[in-house]
């Protein structure tokens, strides 16, 4: 999140001042634009697949595609001196050069940019359970009282499907995940965590 938010600081900066110099790069506009539109259809589809629980495989790559179309949009806005993508560009760079603002006065508007960062986050950390699945640690949702847990199954070379959700675990801090038991009823694992909760470490978590 830290990392997201400097380089978005920085990309408004550089817009500002390419606004306020009125400097032109047609060709950088040219491949920025192809920049943004590619990232942008990328996001439409890993959102049409996190719709039915699915994820583009690797750690970071959807958040990188995301990070991609808000940082191009951004830049895009500043170098463009065509009105109709000055005005598409600017759905998105105007309400962030706002909150970003705002957040110097008051840190809750922060969660504007941590609702849009959210479906794009990368896992805490990851581990095998066997060669189809895995078990990650994720950002607990909204209601969660900690980090999330999080099955996957390898499916098509290239895909996660989730297919369960644990948001019922409450401990924070997780290192480390060893499963002792996993079959199509049900999974054990011992968690591995900070100990700032009042649950063992480890900590024996069933899922049915």
């Amino acid at each position: 999140m830290t990392v997201f938010l400097v380089l978005i600081t920085i990309a408004l900066g550089i817009s500002l001042v390419l606004i306020l110099t009125k400097l032109e790069f047609p060709k950088v506009e040219k491949v920025i634009k192809k920049v943004s539109l590619y990232s942008l259809i990328g996001i439409l589809i890993c959102v049409l697949l996190l719709v039915f629980d699915f994820r583009l495989k690797g750690e970071y790559t959807t958040s990188i595609i995301g990070l991609t179309f808000v940082l191009s949009t951004i830049l895009l806005f500043g170098l463009t001196r065509n009105a109709r993508t000055k005005i598409l560009s600017g759905i998105l760079t105007i309400p962030m050069l706002v909150v970003g603002i705002l957040s110097l006065f008051s840190e809750m508007t922060l969660f504007f940019f941590y609702l849009i960062a959210l479906p794009f986050e990368p896992p805490i950390a990851k581990f095998e359970i066997n060669q189809n699945y895995n078990v990650e640690v994720r950002v607990g949702g909204f209601l969660a009282c900690g980090e999330s847990l999080v099955i996957t199954e390898s499916t098509f070379g290239i895909l996660d499907k989730q297919k369960y959700v644990g948001n019922n675990s409450c401990v924070t801090g997780i290192d480390k995940i060893e499963t002792l038991d996993f079959d199509n009823n049900k999974a054990e694992f011992l968690i591995y965590h900070d100990g700032k909760t009042e649950f063992e470490n480890p900590y024996k978590y069933q899922v049915e």
